[in-house]
């Protein structure tokens, strides 16, 4: 298929919904083609928000599902900083080849490779538009088959690998174990150390599920050195594991010294992290208090899912309102806290006679439920309010075994 074509065609009508170019028999030269255009239309406004450096350079996204498998631009620019300007990258599973964008960025030299002809193939179009003056170079081919190959004639210090997280031929069927992803980083280790001095120095940024568990990731991989979960504006997108294949460390010095760190980036593309270890969250004291401060404070996703609940009472002085809630308050405001932040405006015991004024007062909010007995939509229907962003509650348990309904105002 003609590319450029597409592209060309997809200009042109632009105007047209997806659903229009489809129908149009006068659209292409083939049914093929008008499907491309159909698809490229379709998914214009996710890659403006997704990719927005993408959509200005004109690209074409081979399948929606591509597109949703891709990193976003802002996760994607966050790992630059895992290469050095001195690296040869190696990227293992290169996709459509986002990741492999951003990362190229940095590196001295850079080699992509793609098994899927479609995918390599617009590739290698959008690669020629958004990196006209690096040292790249495609290939088409499974990777796992050549590796030593790859190995010995590149001499790569930095492999990207984003093992791949379905099965089935319709690959419809999600898989979070590192076990069921392919390729496999544990065979991936062991080709790279049979190697010996020709692969000594190469190290492994691997990109997995957010879904992963991490402490079996750290009891299965003994290379470990790091481990890195990003959240986008506080949700979870992706982890990343920092590997050092031709390093042996135990189990237990895996599990209690490998550096946790977690990230956020917001809407305006800056960034807040927050780092420990699991040796640190166990010796970590929390303080725990049933009288609510000024201010309340919910960590990031990223940060609730390295787990490291004692580390922030104890860091950052707050105290945690319950074992189980991850709700954190004080009297005076952290600005930098790496979690949401609010004002609260009144406490209201979670009392039938008394939640019934909460309609009134706040007719239209968003709710968020911790460590509560009710969901937030089952909440909201036993409120009777409307969701809305114009208030926020946050309903939780104390540390006297309490509930509450709190409403807040939310900080910048």
């Amino acid at each position: 298929m003609d590319i450029q074509k597409i592209i060309n065609l997809t200009e042109k009508y632009k105007d047209l919904s997806a659903d229009r170019i489809a129908l149009s028999q006068h659209i292409g030269d083939t049914s093929d083609e008008r499907r491309a255009v159909a698809i490229q239309a379709s998914l214009r406004s996710k890659l403006k928000r997704k990719l927005p450096s993408w959509f200005e350079a004109q690209v074409y996204i081979p399948s929606q599902l591509n597109l949703e498998q891709a990193s976003s631009e802002p996760t994607a620019l966050h790992k630059r900083r895992f290469v050095q300007k001195e690296d040869i990258l190696l990227d293992l599973t290169g996709g459509m080849g986002v990741d492999f964008w951003a990362l190229s960025s940095v590196a001295q030299r850079s080699i992509y490779t793609e098994q899927n002809e479609e995918l390599a193939n617009a590739t290698e179009y959008n690669l020629g538009k958004l990196c006209k003056e690096r040292n790249i170079e495609l290939i088409h081919a499974d990777s796992m088959l050549l590796l030593e190959d790859l190995l010995t004639m590149y001499g790569p210090t930095l492999i990207y690998v984003d093992p791949a997280r379905r099965e089935g031929q319709k690959g419809d069927k999600r898989v979070y174990a590192l076990e069921d992803c392919t390729p496999s980083l544990q065979e991936l280790i062991l080709r790279i150390r049979a190697l010996q001095d020709k692969a000594m120095h190469t190290r492994i940024l691997a990109k997995v599920s957010p879904m992963l568990d991490i402490t079996h990731t750290l009891r299965t991989i003994d290379a470990i050195k790091g481990i890195h979960c990003i959240a986008l504006r506080g949700e979870v997108k992706e982890i990343l594991l920092e590997i050092y294949p031709n390093s042996n460390i135990c189990e237990k010095e895996r599990l209690q010294n490998t550096m946790l760190t977690a990230y956020n980036i917001d809407s305006l593309g800056k960034e807040l992290s927050f780092s420990g270890t699991l040796q640190e969250e166990q010796t970590a004291q929390s303080n725990f208090t049933s009288s609510l401060g000024t201010f309340l404070y919910e960590p990031f996703g990223s940060l609730l899912k390295l787990g490291l609940y004692n580390l922030i009472s104890e860091r950052l002085s707050v105290n945690k309102l319950h074992p189980n809630s991850q709700l954190y308050t004080n009297t005076e405001l952290i600005e930098d806290f790496p979690g949401r932040k609010f004002r609260i405006l009144e406490i209201i015991p979670y009392e039938s006679k008394i939640i019934k004024r909460i309609k009134s007062q706040v007719p239209r909010a968003q709710i968020t439920c911790r460590n509560f007995p009710l969901s937030a939509e089952a909440l909201r229907k036993k409120l009777k309010i409307e969701d809305s962003n114009e208030a926020t509650i946050v309903a939780t348990t104390l540390y006297d075994g309490s509930l509450v309904i709190i409403l807040c105002e939310v900080l910048p």
